[in-house]
């Protein structure tokens, strides 16, 4: 995770905003942004995100925050992390997020760097509605996954 907490809000309705992401700069598209209607944890003032993806970073996503304080994640589907991984949405979750087909939702596991090591929250993934633009950071009933799942091979 990076954060730049001083930084001003850039307000998302007064126009086109330049996003500066680590991994370049770009003018999103209105019908790109994500809405998080409760923010992130940590971050409830970021409404509005970004989903940055680029053949440098594959198979990696970076969550950029456009208003709030600066904030971007790096993250990844959490089935490339575990193939098997159980992606399934509580009912209360399935009505925020809006949802008529579930096979359609992204999916992100956020990283943590710690020094030399790598590791993915699997336990509380962020869940995104392509068709509402709408995303929460979930947290799966009976959830057995860990918070801190170590990656190798990055």
């Amino acid at each position: 995770m990076m954060t730049e907490a001083s930084a001003p809000a850039m307000p998302v309705a007064e126009g086109p905003v330049q996003v500066q992401t680590p991994f370049g700069n770009f003018t999103p598209d209105a019908k790109s942004l994500v809405s998080f209607p409760e923010g992130l944890p940590g971050f409830e003032q970021c409404r509005h995100f970004v989903v940055v993806t680029s053949l440098a970073l594959n198979p990696l996503q970076c969550l950029h925050a456009v208003d709030g304080p600066r904030a971007s994640f790096l993250a990844i589907d959490p089935r490339r992390v575990l193939p098997r991984y159980r992606c399934a949405l509580a009912a209360r979750d399935a009505a925020r997020l809006q949802v008529r087909d579930s096979h359609a939702l992204l999916w992100l596991a956020l990283l943590a760097v710690q020094g030399e090591q790598i590791t993915a929250n699997l336990r509380a993934p962020v869940v995104i509605n392509p068709e509402r633009m709408v995303g929460f950071q979930v947290m799966p009933v009976n959830t057995l996954y860990p918070l801190r799942h170590p990656l190798s091979g990055f």
